[in-house]
């Protein structure tokens, strides 16, 4: 990665709580003072609960598995619902890394000094875990502005919607999934050839681009992800195109690779967010809503059956 390319990562990265004063002081407070740039900060991680809700967690340094809270004055009246959160947090990223996950925090309710000393705490505390992992040859360090798929998927054995990792080109997730060598595809959904010696026809491979700022990007095809991630919202903004099977077809389900943009590193790329049935249709069939049934995907990696594209 060259240097131009990870300061673009930090400049947007550091500046994604512009708007929340106390977490951005405490945020470039600890990365600066941190002082090592082949450790990746990522701010305002996405942590996926088991029922679908969203949390976020201010700091997170995932080569060390440690995250940092920013405590306003607030969350002492919440301090029960935070600390069911954290357990969350806790569990969810143990099941997707397989290790324990860490969290520190930064209370801003107090006195300046306490402050400072706390966010030197948490310094402290991070700096020990990551020398701990380099002394145990445990350490990757940070050399990719973004994470390469093929790399991250080396040795999982499944795709899932916590993962936030792109893939390139529809072929790329094609090829993670099915263990075959595509080089390209034209269709955004279809049944791989590949993936029928498994489930038959039972899957369709979907690759919606969604809408930004709520105007279609591909062919008129307005595609919309809900706010929680469980609904996909599908019509087309050109064309009156009516759906011959009816109402709901509970055959039509898709393992869903939306395209949209990193909102740190802003790079177009496919990513995993569920697998989705399809309930019902407008009254005209011009509008279409997808549920998401599955939230994680197996990876096969068994030879594929020669087939020529």
């Amino acid at each position: 990665m060259s240097g131009a390319d990870k300061l673009g990562y930090l400049i947007r990265a550091l500046s994604r709580t512009k708007r929340k004063d106390y977490e951005n002081y405490v945020v470039n407070a600890i990365w600066n003072r941190l002082a090592m740039d082949d450790v990746k900060p990522v701010t305002q991680q996405l942590v996926l609960w088991p029922d679908g809700r969203r949390s976020f967690v201010d700091l997170y340094f995932p080569q060390a598995m440690i995250g940092v809270e920013c405590d306003e004055a607030y969350h002492q009246r919440q301090r029960e619902r935070d600390r069911e959160r954290e357990i969350t947090i806790t569990d969810v990223l143990r099941q997707i890394r397989g290790e324990d996950y860490r969290a520190l925090h930064v209370d801003v309710s107090g006195s300046y000094e306490q402050v400072e000393r706390s966010i030197d705490d948490c310094v402290r505390r991070i700096r020990a875990e990551i020398e701990r992992r380099r002394q145990a040859n445990e350490f990757m360090p940070w050399t990719e502005a973004y994470v390469d798929y093929k790399e991250f998927y080396k040795t999982r054995d499944a795709v899932s919607v916590a993962d936030d990792v792109g893939f390139p080109r529809i072929a790329d997730a094609v090829n993670t999934l099915c263990g075959s060598e595509y080089k390209r595809f034209q269709e955004s959904w279809f049944v791989p050839s590949v993936m029928r010696q498994w489930y038959g026809d039972r899957y369709r491979v979907w690759f919606p681009k969604l809408a930004i700022g709520g105007k279609a990007v591909a062919n008129g095809w307005n595609n919309r992800l809900s706010d929680d991630g469980t609904y996909i919202y599908e019509y087309n903004e050109d064309a009156d195109l009516v759906d011959p099977v009816g109402d709901g077809d509970p055959n039509d389900i898709r393992i869903t690779f939306a395209k949209s943009a990193d909102p740190v590193t802003r790079i177009q790329a496919y990513r995993f967010v569920g697998v989705f049935r399809r309930i019902s249709n407008s009254e005209d069939g011009t509008r279409k809503r997808y549920q998401r049934i599955e939230t994680v995907f197996p990876i096969h990696r068994t030879p594929c059956l020669p087939i020529h594209r």
